[in-house]
């Protein structure tokens, strides 16, 4: 009785500590004004996608979530935002479900479980922060990823697919996740998908027209297109954070980022299309590295939650590294990666008795423990010491913390715990 009472007063605690968190962030406009502004630049017939919101920033999304967002434009912003935020608060809650329903906690201590937990969000509280603050849509992104892989592997695949779709559509993303279905088998689910995101694509001709549809992706391309050179040499923003930022600033000496700070931090200076032909190599290397983890032949099915987290953790991680012109807020995506290796943490070396004595602390066990503290500095250090934000931004540090994820995620395997 006693634990089901404090169990309802933390959900009410939080509930209030969120709905005031939530309050507050909607006063600013953050980047679903650009949202906003966007769908009603589309409803008069402009280039949303050559036209520069707040002077600087452009719409990158699809044309149908512009519309879906049209009902909003006739709210107050504080209002819209606020709409946005709330659902934002669903779409986490859910997230958290599902990857919480992937992993067998019924392993871990029950003094282990409440730990795990806080840690879990402790790691992505800045991304949190972040997208909540812009009420961006990584966040949705996320979700509709794995709310998707859920209801296929619950044989909804059709409910499933088209949610991945609509992420695809809004933002591309989660295209990974459509040769990752293929290689386990699922090609009625990636057939779906393919389908659904044609359907998204020419939905919007109910709306605008066939030849203003038209135009407007053609538009989109021309802005998203990852061979733009704008993309290669992808340093026009400081808080840019990806394998092009990082190789461009590695490689190339000026590499036009204007905010750069007067310290050296190139190891080279090479020319723009061997720069090309590097970050070609290094995405083509991270996208075969993806096999170590599958560990099956192709078009196998697995029916292993635990190891299916695995999977998607790395490719959740590869996501914002891969794809060019990638802010702070989509490493949100490393949400999953996190979770695992804390629960890997707790279930291999705090599930025993006595497990902070000394005996216990093996050169193994304190070496993840240290690189997983660096790793959450390097993807925290905006939230925990803001003030040195420029020098965190000017040497990317948060790529670094996303790259050493991979190689713990790497080391560690479902397979080396005794119970998988």
């Amino acid at each position: 009785m006693k634990e089901h009472f404090r169990d309802k007063w933390q959900y009410y605690t939080g509930g209030l500590i969120i709905l005031i968190i939530i309050l507050f962030e909607a006063q600013g406009k953050g980047d679903f004004d650009i949202f906003l502004s966007a769908s009603r630049d589309l409803l008069l017939g402009k280039n949303i996608y050559t036209i520069q919101y707040h002077e600087w920033y452009h719409y990158y999304y699809d044309i149908f979530f512009a519309i879906a967002l049209v009902p909003l434009t006739y709210l107050p912003l504080y209002f819209a935002k606020l709409i946005w935020l709330i659902l934002n608060v669903f779409f986490v809650i859910r997230l958290w479900k599902i990857i919480l329903c992937w992993l067998p906690l019924s392993y871990l201590r029950k003094s282990s479980v409440m730990v795990f937990k806080i840690l879990s969000f402790v790691f992505i509280l800045r991304f949190l922060r972040d997208n909540f603050h812009l009420a961006q849509v990584t966040i949705f992104i996320l979700y509709l990823t794995f709310e998707g892989l859920f209801l296929i592997n619950s044989n909804r695949r059709i409910a499933g697919s088209l949610l991945i779709a609509l992420g695809i559509d809004v933002k591309l993303l989660p295209i990974v996740i459509i040769p990752y279905l293929i290689f386990r088998n699922e090609w009625k689910s990636a057939l779906y998908i393919l389908g659904f995101i044609l359907v998204l694509i020419c939905l919007p001709i109910v709306f605008i027209g066939f030849d203003y549809n038209k135009f407007l992706l053609a538009e989109r391309w021309n802005l998203i297109n990852p061979m733009n050179q704008v993309h290669i040499l992808d340093t026009s923003e400081r808080s840019f954070h990806s394998l092009t930022t990082l190789l461009s600033t590695l490689l190339v000496k000026d590499c036009g980022d204007y905010y750069a700070l007067p310290l050296k931090r190139n190891i080279a200076d090479v020319s723009i299309e061997t720069l090309n032909i590097v970050i070609n190599i290094v995405r083509g290397a991270l996208i075969l590295f993806t096999l170590y983890f599958l560990r099956t032949k192709p078009f196998t099915k697995i029916t292993d939650n635990f190891q299916r987290l695995y999977e998607l953790s790395y490719l959740c991680i590869v996501i914002p590294l891969i794809f060019p012109h990638q802010q702070h807020y989509a490493f949100f995506f490393i949400f999953p990666a996190t979770t695992y290796l804390l629960f890997y943490l707790a279930d291999k070396y705090f599930n025993k008795e006595n497990y902070l004595s000394i005996k216990h602390f093996k050169i193994k066990k304190i070496t993840f423990l240290v690189l997983m503290s660096i790793v959450y500095f390097l993807t925290n250090s905006h939230f925990i010491l803001g003030e040195f934000t420029n020098y965190y931004d000017h040497y990317k540090t948060l790529s670094y913390g996303a790259l050493i994820l991979i190689i713990l995620l790497a080391i560690c395997k479902p397979d080396k715990l005794t119970h998988t």
